[in-house]
């Protein structure tokens, strides 16, 4: 399969036993990554904003703004840029953080730090075992 370009979408089909599983995932997005596509997107892609804003409507998402607590408890465990986008995680519970940048944080306080490859490897893994006896 040829590269897409950077803003092209990749085409995925799912199935009918993959598309009942998303509701098995609760997506959390933090207000500063929501923010930085707003941006991004206004600066280098301004036809896509209305389809940014039509996913966020669509898609069964929450999206967490940190409270101070939450920031002090990731301060430690981010770079400084970063440490709203593992806050939120740690605020809203979520016990992944999915990224590319796994080298801006560090594990911990519930959150564990993965890049989205282990997450389709352990979701998979993870469904797999529905219906198998536990033993």
């Amino acid at each position: 399969m040829a590269r897409p370009e950077k803003t092209d979408p990749v085409p995925v089909c799912l199935d009918a036993d993959v598309l009942g599983e998303i509701g098995l995932l609760h997506l959390v997005l933090p207000e500063a990554a929501v923010e930085e596509v707003r941006r991004n997107l206004s600066a280098k892609l301004p036809e896509a904003v209305p389809l940014f804003e039509e996913f966020l409507r669509a898609v069964p998402v929450t999206t967490h703004r940190p409270t101070l607590r939450d920031r002090d408890r990731a301060r430690e465990l981010a770079d400084p840029k970063d440490v709203p986008i593992l806050a939120a995680a740690i605020g809203s519970g979520a016990r992944l953080l999915v990224t590319h940048n796994v080298r801006h944080f560090r594990s911990g306080e519930g959150v564990r730090v993965v890049r989205p490859r282990t997450l389709i490897e352990e979701a998979r893994a993870w469904m797999g075992s529905f219906g198998r006896p536990r033993g």
